[in-house]
């Protein structure tokens, strides 16, 4: 199994792992990319901040304190991507408190889009940034126009994604792709070819009553913190070996975590509704 997640805008301060710049970007298929995307963004924050707020989208209420660790990046410490996030999905899945078996599942199962690093695995270093996947950053491939982030890692994620997904102890093919991208990631890139025969798009719903009826709605709120809550049994049951190739195992997994599952689409194109009911008995 792979679970396919967004970042979030908040983040965990400091970290004790190396610099970027010490460690440098490993030797993947993103790593030339990740280097180009990190050093143009700490030099755009530092040589035109004001724009920089405007290109980054950065709240004024925290745009010195972005604006300072985006410049940064190459040089502040690292901590695990999977610890660095710590918005709303993040709180639910709770990655202090997995058991060591489901923390170690994470390591090669969990992968967060990523405006400044594409797709992180959970175990991977990651400092303090705020870099969204709708910038436009210049100096992207030695122009000077901005280039918009969604696209450069969309050309550079498709091919590199069936390497970046077949890490042991699978193969691409072999296990179920959980696609809990939000909509500004979902299509950086879009899951094609055998990953898409492998893929299943599940979308966080929240069900309220509304004038005595049932409505279902995909509220930001709650559906992050459903998101977290299905991706940490994931993780828990992937720790147990429970095996979790079909889209009824993925239902059986919510439905045991208290989460209503409704399977959508066809067999060749599954899609999952996970449901979280906030007032049952009202």
């Amino acid at each position: 199994m792979r679970i396919l997640l967004p970042p979030s805008e908040g983040k965990a301060e400091g970290g004790d792992g190396p610099s970027l710049r010490t460690a440098g970007f490993g030797d993947g298929p993103l790593a030339g990319a990740r280097a180009e995307v990190a050093r143009a963004v700490a030099a755009f924050c530092r040589a035109d901040p004001n724009a920089a707020v405007i290109a980054l989208r950065l709240p004024a209420s925290r745009a010195q304190t972005d604006l300072a660790a985006n410049t940064a990046m190459l040089d502040a410490p690292t901590m695990p991507a999977l610890d660095r996030f710590v918005g709303v999905l993040y709180k639910a899945l709770a990655p202090a408190a997995l058991p060591p078996a489901a923390r170690a599942a994470a390591s090669h199962t969990l992968f967060v889009s990523n405006g400044a690093f594409g797709l992180l695995s959970a175990a991977e270093p990651v400092p303090d940034h705020r870099v969204g996947m709708a910038a436009a950053i210049p100096g992207l491939g030695g122009r000077t126009a901005p280039t918009v982030l969604a696209a450069f890692w969309r050309a550079r994620l498709a091919p590199a994604l069936p390497d970046l997904l077949a890490c042991a102890p699978d193969a691409v093919g072999e296990h179920l792709v959980v696609d809990l991208r939000s909509s500004d990631y979902a299509t950086v890139p879009s899951l094609s070819g055998p990953i898409r025969a492998s893929a299943l798009p599940v979308r966080a719903l929240t069900e309220k009553l509304v004038d005595g009826r049932r409505v279902r709605r995909p509220l930001s709120y709650q559906a992050k913190q459903t998101k977290g809550l299905l991706t940490r049994a994931l993780l828990l049951a992937e720790a147990t070996s429970r095996l979790v190739k079909t889209i009824d195992d993925v239902a059986e997994v919510a439905e045991s975590a208290g989460l209503v599952a409704e399977p959508r689409g066809t067999a060749t194109a599954p899609t999952l509704d996970v449901i979280t009911r906030w007032n049952p008995t009202a």
